[in-house]
C-alpha cells in the first residue's frame, strides 16, 4: 500500500513538472490534425494517427480597391501583389513594411 501512495505521488509531482514546463500532448507527440464536422483542419490533442490534412498557413496579400494589402488572419491564396514593400523581422514577430524595399527579411508564412 505504501508503494501504490509513493507511486501516485511521484506521478502526480511529475504530471505538475510537465505542466510547469507548458509540455502539451503535440510537445510530446501524441495528437494529431483532423477534418472537423465543417471541413476545417483542427488539432486534436486526445487523438492519435496520421494526420487527416495540413493546416492553413495563415496570411495572404488581399485586393482592397486598387490597394494590394496584407491580412496576418486571413487565409487562401494571395489575391494580389503589391508593388512594393517587404516582410520585416520585428523582434520574434514577421510584419509587412509596405514603405520598405529590399529583399523580404522573414516570411510569416513559415511559423
Amino acid at each position: 500500500m505504501r508503494h501504490q501512495r509513493n507511486a501516485a505521488r511521484t506521478l502526480g509531482l511529475l504530471l505538475a513538472f510537465v505542466a510547469v514546463l507548458g509540455l502539451t500532448p503535440a510537445s510530446a507527440g501524441k495528437g494529431r490534425y483532423k477534418v472537423n464536422s465543417d471541413g476545417k483542419c483542427v488539432w486534436d490533442a486526445k487523438d492519435d494517427g496520421p494526420n487527416q490534412c495540413t493546416p492553413p498557413k495563415l496570411g495572404r496579400f488581399k485586393a482592397d480597391g486598387d490597394k494590394c494589402t496584407w491580412d496576418a488572419k486571413d487565409e487562401g491564396p494571395d489575391q494580389c501583389k503589391p508593388k512594393k514593400g517587404r516582410f520585416k523581422k520585428d523582434g520574434e514577430n514577421c510584419v509587412w513594411a509596405p514603405n520598405d524595399s529590399g529583399p523580404n527579411q522573414c516570411d510569416p508564412r513559415a511559423k
